[in-house]
């Protein structure tokens, strides 16, 4: 008895214990916990001719090309642009196409996009009548496409699809070949402070003046990709952009009282700058320490007085750049300094502010420009283009290339706070930082937010606290994510998320990453072989489409680390 007693013990044991264990391996777990240290093969997509296992581009790696000759007219009295553009699409690749792919990002702001369509609304505690009879400002600022032509201008077949444009070509596009086409287009330019957006108008009611800080304002060739074919995800508003490299030549054309800053080199200063401005920009050519004050602000002022109704056309060209974008106004106060880079090359640091952001730009903005690049470099690559231009706005921090819109501003009295001043100078590094990732180093925006988010905010804590001991940066020391991590867990998702799936954009995108590879330099890896990696990728990417599993395999390859792991904890899973 006291035998079989015992079996049944042990029976009845092994019974209770069979659900648990049967239901752990059904569901893929490994109840030890070994799969933490599982390898990523599964995750990561297999090596080929284009992308190598060991993260490097491959012997065949190839990728499209887009040129544009763009002509531009901003019209000042109804906030309006009106645009004809040419592109010449060059297909490196080794596929045949049949139809090319247009963004038409302006389409965000159509009556019924589905941005608009799908945007919540909360009601707080306490909501008067007003509140709820007031109307959504009217704003239908899509793209309207007056035409889209052949070289020999006849009328091309296209499909609109929300912020897509499809064409449709009359015989395939094969390898090594080019196709030439041309898009008539205008718009609405939307009121920043009405209707929101990363372009747009300021509008200054007392003087009846507006800055002008444009970007998307053409359409532009989606990305065909190795990887993924087109990448022709809606714009929705929170996934940037995925563009290709290209060279550019812009006609703006806006009132002759404006100055323009922009992507490029000016290619007709003589036209459109007076003797004074053309000597001083001279002099800020050899200016290493101290910005040279090329528009003063009692010029400034003076232009703001001023209304021309006239009009002048400046001409930039850009080469091998992703993207464009400028900003117009007569408000404009200007300083430029030259920067020596460590391979010797000297490039232009460059800052337009009105006197609301005055005297804290005059003081801060283009040497954090100067400073930014520096430190950028030092991680990366040198600096390959001649300017870097930070535009000073009103709450907004946005980046193209060669230029960015920052925020930024002073009190009525020209002062401002240690906290303001920070946050300036933070924006400033981060969206000048937004040069190299992903302007440079160019990974798909609208898929993998972090990819330039969080590797900008990660260079963005070196720089700050390279800038000053004891900066006070808001992200990128490893506690300060903390919380966020250890927050509810149906808020939280893996950094391997659509930009458009994340709950907390700003922790899980720029925060998070930027912690991790603080923890993998200071603690996993050590900085000699991380920054030794890191420098790598940029080098190995640099004008090119990196994705995710390129950096993460190129991070193991050029240090020797196994580093699948921290990958899968940090980035794959919420481990």
């Amino acid at each position: 008895m006291k035998h079989c007693f015992t079996w049944n013990i042990r029976a009845l044991y092994f019974l209770l214990l069979l659900p648990i264990v049967d239901s752990s391996f059904a569901q893929g777990q490994d109840p030890m916990g070994k799969d933490k240290f599982k390898q990523l093969y599964e995750e990561f997509p297999t090596p080929n001719d284009y992308r190598t296992a060991s993260g490097a581009p491959g012997h065949a790696y190839w990728q499209n090309r887009a040129n544009y000759a763009i002509k531009v007219v901003l019209d000042d009295k109804t906030q309006s642009i009106a645009g004809e553009e040419t592109i010449t699409y060059l297909n490196e690749s080794p596929d045949a196409l049949t139809y090319l792919w247009v963004q038409l990002d302006q389409n965000i702001n159509e009556k019924n996009s589905d941005t608009k369509l799908t945007r919540t609304e909360k009601i707080g505690d306490r909501v008067s009548a007003n509140d709820i009879l007031k109307p959504e400002p009217v704003y239908d600022g899509g793209f309207k496409i007056e035409f889209v032509r052949n070289s020999d201008n006849s009328e091309l077949q296209h499909t609109i699809v929300k912020t897509m444009m499809r064409i449709d070509l009359a015989s395939p596009l094969a390898s090594k070949k080019t196709f030439t086409f041309k898009i008539k287009y205008h718009y609405q330019v939307n009121d920043r402070d009405k209707v929101g957006g990363r372009s747009g108008f300021e509008y200054f009611k007392a003087e009846d003046n507006c800055i002008y800080t444009i970007a998307q304002f053409f359409p532009r060739m989606a990305v065909y990709h190795d990887a993924i074919g087109w990448q022709h995800k809606q714009f929705l508003g929170t996934g940037e952009f995925t563009l290709p490299f290209g060279n550019y030549e812009v006609q703006l054309t806006v009132p002759s009282d404006h100055l323009v800053a922009a992507t490029g080199e000016l290619q007709n200063p003589s036209n459109v700058l007076n003797s004074t401005q053309i000597k001083r920009l001279e002099q800020a050519r050899t200016s290493y320490k101290t910005p040279v004050v090329i528009q003063t602000q009692a010029e400034a002022i003076q232009r703001e007085g001023t209304k021309s109704t006239s009009v002048q056309t400046w001409i930039f060209k850009a080469n091998n750049v992703r993207d464009f974008a400028f900003a117009t106004s007569r408000k404009f106060i200007w300083d430029a300094m030259a920067v020596k880079l460590s391979n010797g090359k000297t490039t232009m640091a460059m800052s337009m502010y009105p006197k609301e952001g005055n005297p804290l730009c005059g003081k801060y903005s283009t040497k954090a420009v100067a400073h930014t690049l520096k430190t950028y470099s030092q991680f990366t690559i040198d600096y390959p283009y001649p300017y870097a231009w930070s535009i000073n706005t009103k709450n907004i921090g946005m980046e193209y290339p060669m230029i960015c819109f920052n925020g930024g501003r002073c009190d009525a009295e020209g002062n401002y706070s240690e906290s303001t001043k920070y946050s300036t100078i933070s924006v400033i590094i981060h969206e000048v930082g937004h040069n190299f990732f992903p302007m440079i180093i160019n990974s798909d925006e609208r898929q993998w937010t972090w990819m330039d988010e969080g590797l900008n905010t990660f260079l963005q804590y070196l720089t700050e606290q390279q800038w000053e001991r004891e900066y006070p940066s808001s992200r990128g020391a490893a506690y300060k994510v903390a919380d966020y991590m250890k927050g509810d867990a149906k808020y939280l998702e893996p950094i391997m998320t659509n930009s458009e799936s994340i709950s907390q954009l700003g922790n899980n995108s720029y925060g998070k990453p930027a912690a991790a590879l603080n923890i993998l330099r200071e603690t996993v890896m050590g900085r000699e072989l991380f920054d030794f990696a890191f420098k790598t990728y940029a080098l190995r990417w640099a004008f090119k489409h990196p994705t995710p599993a390129d950096f993460f395999r190129t991070m193991e390859d050029a240090s020797g680390i196994d580093l699948d792991w921290f990958w899968r904890g940090w980035f794959y899973t919420t481990r």
